[in-house]
């Protein structure tokens, strides 16, 4: 009985009908107390653990599931990475009666997510997996979520103003933090290092800030070394963003290190090939762009963030959340990975 035990099982046991088992074991209806306590005293002692398959298929219940994820622009997008997780998720949960709904937003206009989350709206999702990429927007978006009673989820940065039940990223603070201790090594004291965000609105892009922060405090609380950090923001347009750093770049006489918040940084290093001495440079994400670069030796460090995994995990917590009926763990983080070109062979996230 240990090894299949069944709800009609449960019900002999407890003097009760299935119905009334069932509506213990989801939550739904009335049951006294003394009949719960009883019917979860016997699922206890007998470790019992629903089919959740076979109960899927049993109701035909499809769950949607929307997602609203940054535009990939092609295999050089780091957003190509957390679609192929979510996709790869969704393929895997398929006969548990998961459908996948997709919603991109551009990176570059903030009214597009606007739009499109109007959309998704109007499909009435039964939970979203979110990418809260501008906070504003975001915040907006998941007020009206969570007056519908819609979970959600976030994958790439989080924000704390909302109510996800569970967000899955890298620690952005921390992250910075490790690009700080990178950037010192190897460099004299009073070296120049510039920081370079390459985004258009700074202000609304969180995660980048958080980058920021972990970078400073770094410099701020723990290296004893007088150096000058010099931060530049960018639009995100490759002409634009080579013109604007190049007229910046040339007014400053060395420069030993640069670090860019985000996965970019293949735009930036070709401003330093004629120099004599190359800068060390560190950035974020295995795009195609940024893994070649690495193996010539134009970058030196990378920062993965493991974005499939997000996509992945992310779609698992909200499984497990409505199908499993299981409290997920609210706070995920991805490892913060320091790639080098003598390592990226070994990498399982290639």
């Amino acid at each position: 009985m240990t090894k299949n035990i069944r709800i009609l099982d449960i019900a002999k046991k407890a003097g009760v009908s299935i119905g009334t088992v069932d509506r213990v074991l989801h939550q739904r209806g009335e049951v006294s107390l003394d009949t719960k306590t009883k019917i979860l005293q016997i699922i206890d002692e007998f470790n019992y653990k629903p089919n959740i398959l076979a109960s899927s298929l049993a109701s035909k219940k499809i769950i949607t599931l929307a997602s609203l994820i940054p535009r990939s622009s092609g295999k050089d997008s780091f957003w190509t990475k957390p679609q192929e997780g979510i996709a790869k998720a969704v393929a895997q949960l398929t006969p548990y009666g998961i459908r996948l709904q997709e919603f991109h937003f551009r990176l570059e206009d903030p009214e597009s997510f606007l739009k499109e989350s109007i959309k998704l709206l109007a499909i009435k999702p039964d939970c979203v997996l979110l990418a809260p990429w501008g906070k504003r927007e975001s915040l907006e978006f998941t007020t009206i979520l969570d007056q519908k009673s819609i979970p959600y989820v976030f994958i790439d940065s989080n924000l704390k103003d909302s109510n996800p039940i569970s967000f899955i990223v890298q620690d952005s603070v921390q992250s910075g933090y490790v690009a700080a201790k990178l950037v010192d090594y190897g460099i004299s004291p009073n070296s120049n290092i510039i920081m370079i965000h390459i985004t258009k609105d700074l202000q609304n892009a969180n995660h980048l800030l958080l980058r920021e922060e972990g970078f400073l405090t770094y410099f701020e609380t723990v290296a004893q070394k007088s150096h000058r950090i010099i931060k530049m923001e960018v639009s995100a347009d490759e002409l634009e963003t080579a013109k604007s750093l190049n007229t910046s770049i040339s007014k400053i006489d060395s420069i030993d290190a640069v670090f860019v918040t985000n996965s970019k940084v293949h735009l930036v290093t070709r401003l330093f090939n004629n120099m004599p001495d190359r800068p060390k440079i560190i950035g974020y994400d295995l795009i195609p762009k940024n893994i070649e670069l690495l193996k010539q030796g134009k970058i030196d460090f990378l920062l993965n963030q493991n974005p499939e995994k997000q996509g992945f995990e992310a779609v698992n917590l909200l499984f497990d959340q409505l199908v499993r009926k299981e409290i997920v763990k609210k706070a995920n983080y991805t490892s913060i990975d320091i790639i080098t070109a003598e390592n990226l062979s070994y990498n399982s996230s290639l």
